[in-house]
């Protein structure tokens, strides 16, 4: 399955995507030139999710949603320029679900319920996710509707013959079509389901990252000095890098946003979950078989022993050269996770978000908003979010 999935990011695949993502993020930005005009503020995150959803709608689906359009076009293509009811309305049921459906633990009392008397919390949730608008029941009613429209969608492309191999869902429908075994596996739930997880963690986290970059770096004159000079040193504002130029001739935008000094300050995933597959032994302790281990990313990364001053943003802190960096245990910071079970999607991600960084900072700046609160308050979730949007000014560079 996993080795399936991992052919739509291979190296070659994903350098081919390169135009692809500027079409995407050259449309996002057009609204950015009126905002600068008007002096209006932007919530930026607003605009990342909407060009990370439709960026990744395209590698999942093979569907453009239009939500990155300028905001005089509205309109929803398909590859085949068709309009589609089913994907438009379970875009908007996944932006609500991304944007509006409190998925914090507060949120929930099967959840709370569940972390004090853990058997009591499938119970609960029965009962509450039959009582209108507790938080049970919101979660309940929306997954439902995204799973109805999901599965869809998936019915209509297992019909359709001629349906190509570029994109993520192709590539599954068409594994499972030519390989026997993978009928068993690849289910028409089971389909649905980790297109779904495919979607989903390409665009909520992949936008918290974008937007926690831009805001961090927006409040460190320094660090956008030594950033804008790097991207105005490789050539011309019209020259698109190539994937390999994204991963050769930006060291300081490396620093700045992937190992990353952004992900170490904003934990996207604040815990990872995983199932003990056999007794094992960890730190003195014996965990049996079916045991849960769950890790937490957020606290690692702002240990003052591998990140002295963690409450600061330093960039430099990831610079090969710096002592800070060598005398570093390498799994301090697992923003993409570790092992066989870490992220496939890491590559596709930073080469998105590198992509629209150096578009963005080749025309504009950004400052903080008086319009927003400080510090940001976080949604503290399955992924990390901001709790009102990342406010900015938008300064055009001459």
């Amino acid at each position: 399955m996993r080795n399936t999935i991992l052919s739509v990011y291979q190296p070659s695949h994903l350098a081919s995507l390169v135009p692809t993502m500027q079409d995407f993020i050259e449309s996002a930005t057009q609204n950015l030139q009126t905002s600068q005009v008007e002096g209006e503020d932007i919530t930026f995150s607003n605009l990342s999710l909407g060009l990370a959803t439709d960026i990744i709608g395209q590698a999942a689906f093979g569907v453009s949603f239009g939500l990155s359009r300028p905001q005089q076009s509205s309109t929803t293509t398909t590859t085949s320029n068709n309009n589609t009811d089913e994907v438009s309305d379970f875009i908007n049921q996944h932006i609500y679900s991304t944007t509006q459906l409190k998925m914090d633990l507060s949120g929930s009392f099967s959840i709370i319920l569940g972390l004090l008397i853990p058997i009591l919390q499938e119970p609960f949730r029965q009962i509450l996710k039959r009582i209108p608008y507790t938080m049970d029941w919101k979660v309940e009613r929306t997954n439902k509707k995204l799973s109805g429209r999901l599965d869809e969608i998936v019915a209509k492309r297992m019909r359709d013959r001629d349906r190509g191999s570029k994109d993520f869902l192709s590539v599954i429908l068409n594994a499972r079509e030519t390989e026997t075994v993978s009928k068993n596996v690849f289910s028409p739930d089971y389909i649905s389901a980790v297109t779904y997880e495919h979607l989903l963690a390409g665009s909520a986290t992949t936008s918290f990252t974008l937007s926690s970059i831009v805001y961090l770096v927006s409040g460190h004159r320094e660090v956008e000095t030594k950033l804008l000079a790097e991207i105005d040193e490789f050539g011309p504002r019209d020259l698109v890098p190539t994937a390999q130029d994204l991963q050769t001739k930006f060291p300081y935008l490396d620093q700045a946003s992937r190992l990353s000094e952004s992900m170490r300050y904003f934990v996207v995933s604040p815990l990872i979950a995983r199932e003990t597959s056999k007794e094992v032994e960890i730190g003195g302790y014996t965990l049996p078989k079916g045991t849960w281990v769950w890790l937490a990313p957020g606290v690692l990364s702002k240990d003052p022993k591998n990140f002295p001053e963690p409450d600061k943003f330093k960039p430099e802190r990831f610079d090969p050269n710096c002592e800070e960096e060598k005398r570093r245990h390498p799994y301090a910071l697992i923003p993409f996770g570790i092992g066989p079970r870490s992220c496939i999607g890491q590559k596709f991600s930073l080469q998105e978000i590198k992509l629209t960084l150096i578009h963005l900072y080749r025309k504009y700046i950004f400052r903080h908003s008086p319009n927003m609160e400080k510090p940001l308050e976080l949604e503290y979730g399955i992924v990390l979010n901001f709790k009102y949007g990342v406010k900015l000014g938008v300064i055009k560079r001459t």
